[in-house]
């Protein structure tokens, strides 16, 4: 098992090569081709840490956003674990600030969110969050979760038949070999967990697709919370050029799923 590092503010510490930490904490040292995770939490559970490390994966934690921050620029982690409640700088701030440095846009980030947090939910999935876990942690949930880490896909998943590379719907063309989306012939910038939402919808272009398949398939969890499903749907709609108040070619059909309205094209 890979040791799990809590990193501590140490004032005054030594130099850590190429940045000098300004609290000090020594840089997770990594072994070669082993994924990473920072964990921003002061009360994560040890048996959690101890069943992701027992996966291969290299755990950080840190007590603090400003920690939190320091060490994501040192170390460069895969993923991240933020609690919505953290002291000197929260966990919705610390989820924008990095989703504000270019390079930074695929990056999985769970905000991790307590019964009582539902307004930095909703601000945390707007602010960039790749999805909300709840607290206390699931440790399987956060294991499906947590495996995104080096794939950028989900954990594990049922085998797949072969697929077409190039998916077409109304206007939207996405082209899988490519990972590059057309609207009306022009490019649009999808990030990766969109382009994956938007690519099992085109799947089903006339169908319903349940929540749930949704959630697992790009997830990696049907438990993740809906909302988080929600936010993204709305953030592809306006990639599509989607303004309020117009009619959409991604349905939502309450209480049951989502829809890829406009029919395939018939030259696909």
């Amino acid at each position: 098992m890979l040791p799990v590092r809590r990193e501590s503010a140490q004032p005054g510490g030594a130099d850590r090569g190429p940045v000098a930490g300004r609290n000090g904490a020594a840089a997770q040292v990594r072994s070669a081709g082993r994924p990473s995770l920072l964990i921003a939490d002061s009360e994560v559970d040890d048996g959690m840490l101890d069943a992701i490390a027992g996966g291969g994966v290299e755990v950080s934690v840190v007590a603090d956003g400003a920690q939190a921050l320091l060490e994501i620029g040192l170390q460069q982690p895969a993923a991240l674990l933020i609690s919505a409640r953290l002291p000197v700088v929260d966990g919705v701030t610390v989820v924008r600030t990095v989703r504000s440095v270019p390079g930074h846009d695929d990056v999985p980030i769970l905000l991790a969110v307590g019964p009582d947090d539902r307004p930095a939910a909703a601000a945390g999935l707007d602010a960039g969050a790749s999805a909300c876990v709840g607290k206390p942690y699931r440790v399987p949930e956060v294991l499906a979760m947590v495996g995104v880490i080096g794939t950028g896909r989900p954990g594990p998943q049922s085998p797949r038949p072969a697929e077409d590379d190039v998916l077409r719907g109304g206007p939207v063309l996405l082209d899988r070999a490519a990972h590059e989306v057309r609207l009306d012939g022009a490019v649009v910038s999808v990030p990766p967990r969109e382009f994956r939402l938007l690519a099992l919808l085109l799947e089903q272009a006339g169908r319903v697709v349940p929540r749930e398949t949704l959630l697992r398939e790009v997830w990696g969890s049907a438990h993740t919370e809906t909302n988080t499903l929600a936010v993204h749907v709305r953030r592809l709609r306006r990639r599509l050029g989607e303004a309020a108040g117009e009619p959409t070619i991604i349905e939502s059909i309450r209480g049951v799923g989502y829809r890829f309205r406009a029919a395939p094209d018939p030259t696909a």
